[in-house]
């Protein structure tokens, strides 16, 4: 499949070359021959990389979340529907929070998959597993993937190891996604208000990452963005015969 997304462009090209064989007053001068196949070429590449970034995503992605969608959702892991009409209306970012297991990243992944489907670049994260790519002994091309893939989903933020290192990285990814209007979806673990507690669950989630992360970092995180708390009952699958 890749090697023929990289013939293609340049058989084109090929076949203007033969059609032009015996030169006559249609013969297309030097330059522009040049330009076609500097054209075709870029094609080629990009369309190389495209099918990297799509192996990449499907190679990483955990098999669990591999058939995610929004159909296979519940209606508390998909209130009002607006995780699965996030990707058409919805904010540019969308914080996915409220207590472990009800569905953030499942409904992440099926937001994932409809955008990866689409032919866009998705990379998926966990916040852990970011931190460690981004180290000087981790992949070169981290940072920049982060900030310039089209959607950006970074799972389980809360989890990893909070240092003032990893808070610049984050501060800067952040900053990079939301000064371009590249799209990001978190999920991260907030408790629910106690009872009688005024503040409203999307209130309690945002203190939450703010005593965590600080404010700067959540106010760019959220920047033109929406919080969706799922709090319905835990989602799992439990054996009780074996």
């Amino acid at each position: 499949m890749t090697a023929e997304l990289v013939r293609n462009p340049l058989a084109h090209w090929a076949a203007r070359v033969r059609q032009h064989a015996t030169i006559d007053d249609s013969t297309p001068t030097a330059e522009e021959l040049n330009a076609e196949a500097d054209a075709a070429e870029m094609a080629a590449i990009r369309a190389l990389q495209a099918a990297n970034r799509s192996a990449a995503y499907t190679r990483r992605r955990p098999s669990r979340y591999a058939n995610a969608s929004y159909d296979l959702l519940q209606p508390v892991q998909n209130p009002q529907g607006k995780v699965s009409r996030w990707r058409e209306h919805g904010p540019r970012a969308l914080l996915l929070a409220g207590p472990a297991r009800t569905g953030k990243t499942t409904a992440a992944y099926a937001i994932a998959n409809d955008v990866h489907a689409r032919g866009l670049w998705v990379i998926v994260r966990t916040a852990a597993d970011l931190s460690a790519a981004l180290k000087p002994d981790g992949e070169p091309l981290a940072y920049e993937h982060a900030v310039t893939c089209s959607l950006l989903v970074l799972d389980d933020l809360g989890r990893e190891r909070v240092t003032d290192w990893w808070l610049e990285q984050l501060q800067r990814i952040v900053d990079d996604r939301c000064a371009n209007g590249r799209r990001l979806v978190v999920t991260c673990n907030t408790p629910l208000p106690e009872p009688g507690d005024e503040k409203s669950p999307a209130e309690l989630a945002y203190d939450t990452l703010v005593a965590r992360y600080g404010s700067p970092v959540v106010e760019r995180l959220i920047d033109g963005g929406g919080v969706l708390v799922l709090d319905g009952p835990a989602v799992r699958q439990v054996v009780t015969e074996w």
